[in-house]
């Protein structure tokens, strides 16, 4: 491990700070460098259904239910939910698309009035579909007028400024929200950390180029291709499509990648690979860096990924192929002399 993540959305500052001392005393006894990155938590769109008894909310395809942005009692619409960041709502357009929890369950915006909007679920995984609480909420084709920068991420920024050696930008959208983190990152700090641009929205991906133009008014930077959000931004069949694109203009552009989510999710969690997370782990040597998750077999997940990673290294200098002697041509031509 070369950079040790810490997500701000979670925790406090004791436990951050905790974290960081572990990993700088084991850095010293293994004498391995190992950077600090924390992500700055960025606005949190997330299901709130503190006003239902149960906790969670049963939908079926085809059924209507209601978004708000604070809780309206109204015996006509029990099937309601709360969006917990304020603004939302009214920015919505007819038609827009919605998606609960990692793009699970689909809806489509129906209409929008007096501080609702009403949706139309589409697709839900099976007959027994709940939207849970604290659930992530996308809009893929919405846009909307939102800083990416929270009143929260103000609270946190000093020790952030104090211990990060690199600083992950959420929410970016645009270049003026890459200006936005430039100026607050650096404004009145010596040390300045390193920024890197977490692209998760369609908006991202569209503004890209200017992204990238406005990163490069700095010496360093780099981007990460947030898989998860963006994947459900874009559509799960265009993701492959998508960070290939990413990954040869960041690479024009000098600017180092980082692949991140879901990197060998399975083998993390249950001690056993999948043959598409391996495929898709040979490709994240097309990166400059892989992001692994937390999981009850990250030594596991590890060890498997810089093999993965070794092996891959002989065939490919990021997307360029090698053409080194194949071992199965070797195998072939030893065995038929």
């Amino acid at each position: 491990m070369n950079v040790a993540r810490i997500n701000c959305a979670h925790d406090d500052a004791s436990i951050w700070l905790q974290m960081i001392q572990e990993v700088r005393k084991s850095s010293r006894e293994c004498k391995l460098p190992c950077k600090i990155y924390m992500d700055l938590a960025g606005p949190k769109i997330r299901t709130d259904l503190s006003n239902h008894e149960n906790g969670k909310l049963k939908v079926t395809e085809g059924e209507i239910i209601y978004l708000h942005e604070k809780n309206i009692p109204d015996k006509k619409k029990k099937k309601n939910i709360i969006c917990s960041h304020k603004g939302i709502v009214a920015q919505l357009r007819k038609n827009n698309m919605v998606m609960f929890d990692d793009g699970i369950i689909e809806a489509i915006v129906k209409n929008v009035t007096g501080g609702y909007a009403e949706l139309q679920i589409t697709r839900v995984p099976d007959k027994k579909a709940s939207i849970k609480p604290e659930k992530g909420l996308n809009f893929p084709d919405a846009q909307f007028n939102i800083t990416p920068i929270t009143l929260y991420d103000k609270e946190v920024l000093p020790f952030v400024k104090k211990y990060a050696d690199i600083v992950g930008c959420s929410f970016i959208r645009s270049a003026k929200d890459v200006q936005k983190f430039q100026k607050l990152m650096h404004n009145g700090t010596l040390q300045k950390p390193l920024l890197v641009y977490k692209i998760e929205t369609t908006e991202a991906v569209l503004n890209l180029p200017e992204i990238l133009l406005q990163g490069l008014t700095e010496q360093n930077f780099g981007v990460m291709i947030a898989r998860g959000d963006l994947a459900v931004e874009i559509g799960f069949e265009r993701m492959s499509e998508i960070q290939e694109e990413i990954l040869w203009i960041c690479e024009a552009a000098h600017t180092p990648v980082i692949w991140a989510t879901q990197v060998l999710e399975n083998l993390n969690k249950t001690g056993m690979a999948t043959r598409s997370e391996i495929t898709d782990a040979f490709r994240s040597s097309q990166a400059e860096c892989v992001m692994l998750n937390k999981g009850d077999y990250i030594l596991e997940a590890l060890t498997a990924l810089n093999d993965i990673l070794t092996r891959s290294g002989g065939h490919h200098i990021k997307k360029r192929s090698t053409f080194r002697p194949l071992k199965i041509a070797e195998h072939f031509f030893q065995t038929n002399k």
